[in-house]
């Protein structure tokens, strides 16, 4: 296996696109036209990392139950690294700003990596990581049983 790039279903091609490139800093790479001109797939890159999003079909929305068509994103999170010369707090701030839903503020972990939780227009949720920190298993062990950060 050489990559894994993460494929996801969403309800409106254009905001997504929206979200990942305004928001959390995308580029796009390639979008295909479906019949209407609208996108039918999207590819997106920032860094080395890559994404694609394609429609939920109209029709199974239309026969699923309301609640069942916001559970688009339920139970995904999608863990990213962030590069070694990247501010990780400054990233936060301009998602924050940029309205996102965020699910928690950049934390501290006793495995040596600060990150912070926002959703997309869907609800994948994104874990935005950055290492701060190469604990030994011991420490981290340690911290764990703690609740402090290993150093």
């Amino acid at each position: 296996m050489q990559s894994i790039i993460p494929a996801l279903a969403v309800a409106d091609m254009e905001a997504s696109i929206r979200f990942y490139t305004e928001v959390l800093g995308f580029s796009v790479t390639t979008t295909l036209p479906g019949p209407d001109g609208k996108p039918v797939h999207a590819s997106l890159q920032r860094g080395e990392a890559q994404i694609m999003f394609g429609p939920v079909d109209a029709m199974s929305l239309e026969h699923l139950a309301l609640e069942d068509r916001t559970r688009l994103g339920k139970g995904v999170n999608l863990y990213a690294v962030v590069a070694a010369d990247e501010d990780i707090d400054a990233f936060f701030d301009r998602v924050r700003a940029a309205g996102a839903t965020i699910l928690w503020e950049p934390t501290d972990q006793f495995w040596g990596m600060r990150d912070w939780g926002v959703a997309d227009p869907d609800g994948y949720l994104w874990t935005i990581s950055k290492q701060t920190g190469s604990p030994s298993a011991a420490e981290m062990e340690e911290a764990m049983l703690t609740g402090a950060p290993a150093d």
